[in-house]
């Protein structure tokens, strides 16, 4: 077994290593019953940009501050512009963790050079949401583009021709064509940057951030940006999705509508996560039994054609199993057969968990028995280090 720790230097340092032990812990929610696509729906409506793999808003503009970097490099193919941005990363583990400790965040302090999925992949949908890359493209593509443009430059360089920009007809970086487009929005910053680097923002990382998430086009009307725009400085204390029900005088009617159909839904599609922990235990989960006879006796309600609308209409077989579920909650012979149909149908029955007795008894394990919570942690992290970062916390 993993054994995790961490020296308890402050509170808002405990508070980081809980976050992210909790975003370790979280499964997946739902999917085992394909919930997922509204889940995600509600989370990108209220917190744009998040992901539950995120862990810290430094990613934001360490990965910038690297590809403006590559950019001025000569001679680069796509490919060896990705392979030098990956060993970048990689290169980064170790002094974001000498300096902020274990457990602060730094995605690889574990698995090194053996890390697979990148702080690049993970934050390149939340760079492009907030507006600092600036293009609508994929990494992979931003990165043909780079070099393609670097290519024409050089072999307009090495024809003898020059561009307009410098009158002692000097060429360097502006004049090569490069600045013609700017890809990336950031602060001002040393370009010795990573001798002190930490997972910390810094002053104008973090206003910057903060002004981008409350302005640009597609967050500025999401709870996200609420909460910076009020400078909630308890949100990052908040424990469950519920506790958001403090923000709702500050809400606007739309933001209300949408908040409380996110928790209405948490709250009703728990029942069907606790069901199938009941079976998949032969109900010898007690834990989960007893969560579930708390939720049979309130049975809570959603109006389910306003979710589907809210998230731009799921998948017929979603809403079919959505809308049973609803129907037989209080019949548990008729919800255990759709939740094993539910399950078989997404996996196929030699996959599926219900189908295997006696392995819950063997690995003494549940599944995902946390309500839904629409990556709140992450928010929470995201909110932190912007309000550490321009002094709203004491």
């Amino acid at each position: 077994m993993l054994s995790i720790g961490w020296v308890d230097f402050s509170k808002s340092d405990r508070d980081i290593a809980l976050s992210i032990l909790r975003l370790l812990s979280e499964q997946g929610a739902v999917d085992e019953l394909g919930i997922g696509t509204i889940r995600d729906s509600f989370s990108d409506l209220l917190f744009p940009g998040t992901s539950t793999i995120q862990t810290r808003a430094k990613y934001l503009f360490l990965l910038p501050y690297i590809c403006m970097g590559l950019e001025r490099k000569p001679k680069l193919t796509p490919r060896n512009f990705l392979d030098m941005l990956y060993a970048e990363e990689i290169k980064l583990i170790r002094p974001l963790v000498e300096r902020s400790g274990r457990g602060s965040g730094v995605i690889g302090e574990d698995a090194g050079e053996r890390l697979q999925r990148k702080p690049s992949s993970v934050y390149w949908n939340a760079l492009r949401t907030y507006g600092i890359f600036t293009e609508k493209v994929t990494l992979s593509n931003y990165a043909e583009i780079v070099c393609n443009q670097r290519k024409a430059s050089e072999q307009q360089t090495a024809s003898g021709k020059r561009t307009h920009r410098n009158e002692d007809d000097t060429i360097d970086d502006t004049d090569t064509g490069m600045s013609d487009v700017s890809f990336w929005r950031v602060p001002e910053f040393e370009q010795n940057w990573r001798d002190e680097v930490t997972m910390n923002l810094t002053e104008s990382e973090a206003s910057f951030l903060c002004k981008h998430i409350t302005t640009m086009p597609q967050t500025k009307d999401s709870l996200f940006a609420l909460i910076l725009r009020e400078k909630r400085k308890d949100f990052p204390e908040y424990e469950t999705f519920n506790d958001i029900n403090a923000l709702l005088p500050i809400m606007p009617p739309d933001m209300q509508r949408l908040y409380t159909l996110a928790r209405d839904f948490s709250r009703f599609v728990y029942g069907a996560q606790l069901r199938f922990n009941v079976i998949y235990s032969g109900g010898e989960n007690a834990a989960a039994n007893d969560l579930w006879d708390e939720y049979s006796n309130e049975m809570p309600q959603v109006n389910l054609n306003e979710v589907f609308a809210c998230v731009r209409r799921p998948r017929e077989n979603v809403m079919r199993f959505l809308k049973r579920f609803e129907a037989v909650r209080s019949d548990e012979d008729k919800l255990d057969e759709l939740i094993i149909r539910r399950e078989q149908e997404l996996k196929g029955k030699s996959r599926a968990k219900l189908t295997q007795p006696g392995r819950w008894d063997e690995m003494q394990n549940e599944v995902n028995m946390r309500r839904l919570n629409f990556r709140l942690d992450i928010a929470k992290a995201i909110v932190r280090d912007i309000f550490e970062g321009v002094g709203h916390h004491a």
